[in-house]
């Protein structure tokens, strides 16, 4: 079944503050501001899509999809040189109604069968009626009633950032250092993606190799600055309980059973280099996360989840208009019995011309504490119009292999969404 997801636009907002220190690609940050400055950045995207879907198991996006970001600070550059910086950011999203900030269902495996994923924990009147399991790194249950959301507002920072010559430390509502240090492929749009998609028409995408399992929850950061290249940084969030547009911590999944992940830990280390005869760039980056798990599903000898551990890599060469980059991510989905873990992988290159940019993406991921498997792929290019605005187009396909249950015990059935994407960004 073909389902048009037609053109549209979108405006939104609330607030947000940011620090711009550094002009690392990846890290959200920038120069040091001038004293008492004001900076707001708002960006709208919309995107319509043709896809093709062959699985009512896996449905893809209906309607227009799009995104829009507010974001305001202001930074003060005090007499001994710290520089104070107040943020605050705010977006609103529609997504694929079945895959809002990334969670769904994929698959139809019934935990009530021993051969599905399930999780089982005592009480003291007994035990708990299995449930299926949600992966705390994706959101991703392989059983359950598929979610229908459609628009979502949350805000992604409220936070204060003290920078000077020792390095940057940040309170509040901020990504982590495993998000911001991090190094990882390129992509052609703006939204849309073949991995960790802000935007997933298809809504099928199942690799995302981001190393962030907080959100922007309230947390404390602390990052080094940059010495022959490297730069270190420490996260950490006590309970990660607010919602991101692209991710949510604890999805709100019935009947499923998910581990509440607490007292998050992230550390990274990142390198950078130009090579001043050849002209490459070279970006390398090393992220972990340690976690415990809590709530009914987490206590006791039974206990389904226990502690959380991830670690991921990333990787970006750049030399002239070409960029090439590679991320890894390797996961322990916190599941106690072991032998669960989840693993992506997400590769891009890309020509980045005056106006144009062209280029690939494609990505896969095995979870196999849900059973599925997944790759996506996406080719296209975008043209800046103006200054502020850019449009591109691609062809974006995803397929998965997702469990079910039946009287025949366990089998997989392959899933396959794709079609054209059209994209209109507006940014100031």
């Amino acid at each position: 079944m073909v389902r048009i997801i037609g053109l549209g636009v979108v405006v939104a907002g609330l607030a947000a503050p940011a620090l711009f220190l550094e002009a690392e690609a990846q890290e959200t940050t920038g120069e040091p501001a001038a004293p008492s400055s004001w900076k707001m950045t708002a960006s709208a995207t919309a995107v319509g899509a043709a896809i093709d879907e062959d699985r009512a198991l896996a449905p893809a996006a209906d309607g227009f999809l799009f995104d829009a970001d507010l974001a305001i600070s202001r930074a003060d550059t005090l007499d001994n040189g710290l520089t104070l910086t107040w943020r605050i950011e705010g977006r609103v999203q529609r997504d694929a109604s079945s895959r809002p900030g990334f969670v769904g269902v994929l698959g139809d495996c019934d935990p009530s069968f021993t051969t599905c994923p399930r999780a089982v924990t005592a009480s003291p009147t007994g035990f708990f009626p299995p449930r299926t399991p949600v992966s705390p790194t994706t959101g991703l249950a392989a059983y359950g009633p598929v979610p229908d959301e459609n628009v979502i507002a949350a805000l992604e920072g409220a936070s204060l950032s003290v920078s000077g010559p020792w390095g940057e430390g940040v309170f509040g509502v901020d990504s982590g250092v495993a998000a911001r240090l991090d190094a990882r492929a390129p992509t052609v749009l703006g939204q849309v993606s073949a991995f960790s998609p802000s935007l997933d028409p298809t809504g099928l995408v199942t690799a995302r190799a981001r190393n962030d399992v907080a959100g922007p929850a309230l947390k404390v950061s602390y990052m080094s600055p940059r010495l022959l290249g490297f730069r270190f940084g420490a996260s950490y969030t006590p309970e990660p309980s607010e919602r991101s547009v692209d991710f949510d911590p604890r999805p709100n999944l019935p009947g499923a059973a998910q581990a509440n992940l607490k007292h998050v830990s992230e550390a990274a280390i990142s390198w950078a280099r130009t090579d001043p005869g050849s002209g490459l760039r070279i970006r390398a980056a090393l992220t972990a996360t340690l976690a415990d798990s809590s709530g009914p599903y987490s206590s006791g000898a039974a206990g389904a989840f226990g502690n959380y551990s991830a670690w991921g890599g990333g990787l970006e060469l750049e030399q002239g208009a070409w960029t090439g980059g590679v991320r890894y991510l390797h996961s322990n989905n916190a599941w106690r019995p072991g032998h669960a873990d989840y693993e992506a992988v997400e590769v891009g290159l890309v020509r980045q011309g005056e106006r144009w940019r062209l280029g690939a993406e494609v990505a896969s991921a095995t979870d196999d504490l849900n059973r599925l498997e997944g790759i996506s792929w996406l080719v296209g290019a975008r043209r800046k119009l103006n200054e502020q605005v850019d449009v591109g187009v691609a062809w974006a396909s995803a397929q998965a292999d997702l469990p079910q249950s039946g009287l025949s015990g366990f089998s997989h059935i392959n899933a396959s969404n794709g079609g054209l994407i059209v994209e209109l960004s507006v940014h100031k």
